[in-house]
């Protein structure tokens, strides 16, 4: 049975082409990351770390946490993060992103508005007919034993106004995991911190909203199964394409590779191989024309690709990626070692180690995430 998440409907809903990629086809995006992205990422990261030391009250201060935020964004960083509004630099966004965490523990500490039970806190929804959906919470506050708070972090440039937040259904569901998970619970008061403004905007749900919304819901999911059914996941151009990692893949944008010329590519990736040119150029250019392989190959289904004297493989990668310190996984995952009685200096082998049964690599992996992507691999006919 598919587990549905706010993301997975928006993204149908946005472009039924790009869903298909994602969730259906499965598709290693050729693009990266945009920066808005990334610094969504490290802000939500940083303001969790921060929570993280409230709870297990050591609160940090605001210059510690301000020097979590930077190693976090060197840390994560990857070369192939893109910045789509060329008037703006990388250091614009990690200064912005900065302003935000310092502007947020200024408004809040010393952070005792609430008890916080629970970070990126994952919870399951029943709907109607048997279907179930998947919510993660940034927090989730008590304020009573019968008034819960769940509290989600916006790194967007635009500010929502009431009637939006009102009718929102992200956390709408997110009110409904509460309400099932927690059903003492009589009150939830739904907030959005939209950082960049420094300003909080909130909204409640009644029991017959969060009912009318699981009925929607449930129609929404319908509406998806069947256009996957029918293989009805057309594209759909808005001004969101810039931002998408598909862009390239998409027939709206992509260049269709001619099969014909092939041969010629493959050849010139070995010439460009054996070559002696200076490494930089030569990374540079073998990426662009591995791009245009793994290309060809998404759109044409053909995985290996034949030149006068090699051939290329294009070969699906699938990594467990352990997760960074600071991150809440990163102490569960030395708690479930410790009670192993091991010590693992590499984590980025553990599954590969013989110290582990499969019985204990296999109860580790929920700390980790897999990170799928496509390399070319040359052999010589």
């Amino acid at each position: 049975m598919t587990v549905y998440s706010h993301s997975r409907i928006s993204t149908y809903e946005n472009c039924p082409f790009q869903y298909k990629l994602r969730y259906v086809d499965r598709v290693v995006p050729l693009l990266g990351n945009t920066i808005e992205s990334y610094m969504g990422r490290i802000v939500h990261e940083a303001l969790e770390w921060l929570y993280d030391t409230v709870v297990n009250h050591d609160l940090a201060t605001k210059e510690e946490l301000l020097a979590y935020y930077d190693r976090r964004w060197i840390s994560r960083w990857k070369d192939d993060i893109r910045v789509i509004k060329i008037e703006f630099d990388f250091d614009h966004y990690k200064k912005l992103g900065r302003d935000c965490v310092d502007n947020y523990y200024e408004r809040y500490t010393p952070f005792t508005q609430a008890v916080t039970i629970g970070l990126e806190k994952r919870l399951y929804i029943d709907l109607p007919h048997s279907k179930k959906m998947i919510g993660i919470i940034d927090r989730l506050d008590k304020k009573s034993k019968t008034h819960f708070e769940v509290h989600d972090y916006k790194t967007s440039s635009r500010l929502i106004e009431q009637p939006q937040a009102d009718t929102d259904r992200q956390l709408s569901l997110y009110a409904m995991a509460v309400h099932q998970h927690y059903p003492e619970v009589e009150t939830i008061d739904l907030i959005w911190h939209f950082v960049k403004f420094d300003a909080e905007v909130k909204s409640t749900r009644n029991k017959n909203q969060l009912q009318e919304l699981a009925l929607e819901t449930c129609n929404k999911i319908d509406m998806i199964e069947t256009a996957v059914a029918d293989n009805n996941l057309p594209t759909s151009k808005s001004m969101l394409c810039d931002w998408c990692e598909y862009k390239k893949q998409c027939p709206e944008f992509a260049t269709t590779v001619d099969s014909g010329k092939m041969t010629e590519v493959i050849d010139t990736l070995v010439s460009i191989t054996q070559s002696d040119i200076p490494e930089d150029d030569k990374v540079v250019i073998l990426k662009t024309i591995e791009d245009k392989i793994k290309l060809f190959a998404q759109q044409s289904g053909q995985k290996i690709l034949v030149g006068t004297t090699h051939k290329a493989t294009v070969e699906d990668i699938f990594e467990r990626i352990p997760p960074d310190q600071g991150d809440l996984r990163w102490y569960g995952l030395q708690t479930a070692l410790k009670n192993m009685n091991l010590e693992i200096d590499d984590l980025s082998n553990i599954f590969h180690t013989s110290e582990l049964s499969e019985e204990q690599k296999n109860s580790l992996k929920e700390y980790f995430d897999i990170e799928r992507s496509t390399k070319v691999v040359l052999e010589k006919l």
